[in-house]
């Protein structure tokens, strides 16, 4: 039986041990691009936490049936983080986002329409693979769940309760009086946390006003401003420092 030398991961959602048939793009990758044999050992995770050994026992063109062991179950990531962000006008920006916030840690991830978004196309299924991809790469056992992008309105109704909410915004020069608060010190330690970043215009002033009756916590990230996806990924960097301290 022949090894990988780093044993290559592949995305298997709802598998059973046993006998388990790769879908199309996997068995692509595993035929055609790593040139896979019979009895070559592989990993299967189904995103939720189990990760299955498996042994390829058959080879297609385009297909490749594995025989699946029982699996090793990961406990999920806690406390959890949501994301709530604008996606990008250039799409390859928010897929960057996407795969640093995966390899980072991040719980759910929830693309917001804004006032000012510049980008008003959902990618759905091509953010799912990236995502799919960072999880692999990453030997994440549990895959980020991507909610469908929303309103601002209609993702703010559908949050969780008894979660810290954040607000990263720029200040607002006609609102001098708005503070905001470092992020690193507004962040509680040991709990669940949203927090929402803006577009590239970032949020309206009366967006901000619809966060605060929210309940969400305006914090800032420094003197400097950053782009969409540097933002969320020093949310989320921000949000494992603090909660990985003794």
């Amino acid at each position: 039986m022949a090894f990988f030398v780093f044993m290559r991961r592949f995305y298997a959602p709802n598998i059973q041990p046993g006998p388990h048939t790769l879908g199309p793009d996997e068995a692509r990758h595993l035929v055609q691009v790593l040139r896979a044999r019979l009895g070559d050992s592989v990993e299967l995770a189904d995103g939720r936490g189990a990760v299955f050994p498996a042994e390829v026992v058959s080879m297609g063109k385009r297909e490749a049936l594995l025989m699946v062991g029982a699996p090793e179950c990961h406990p999920e990531p806690t406390p959890h983080l949501t994301l709530l962000v604008a996606p990008t006008k250039h799409t390859d920006r928010f897929e960057w986002f996407l795969e640093k916030a995966c390899e980072c840690g991040v719980s759910r991830i929830q693309p917001i329409w804004t006032v000012r978004s510049e980008r008003k196309v959902e990618k759905y299924e091509r953010w799912h693979r990236t995502l799919v991809e960072a999880m692999k790469q990453s030997r994440r056992a549990w895959l980020p769940e991507l909610a469908p992008a929303a309103p601002l309105q209609t993702a703010l109704e559908a949050l969780e309760e008894g979660v810290w909410r954040g607000l990263a915004h720029c200040p607002v020069p006609e609102h001098p009086e708005w503070e905001r608060q470092s992020i690193v010190q507004a962040l509680p330690k040991g709990k669940g946390a949203v927090i929402a970043i803006g577009p590239e215009g970032d949020f309206s002033p009366e967006e901000i006003e619809r966060f605060g009756a929210s309940g969400f916590t305006p914090v800032t990230m420094g003197e400097h401003r950053l782009r969409t996806e540097t933002a969320a990924i020093y949310a989320v960097q921000a949000f494992h420092i603090i909660n990985s301290q003794p």
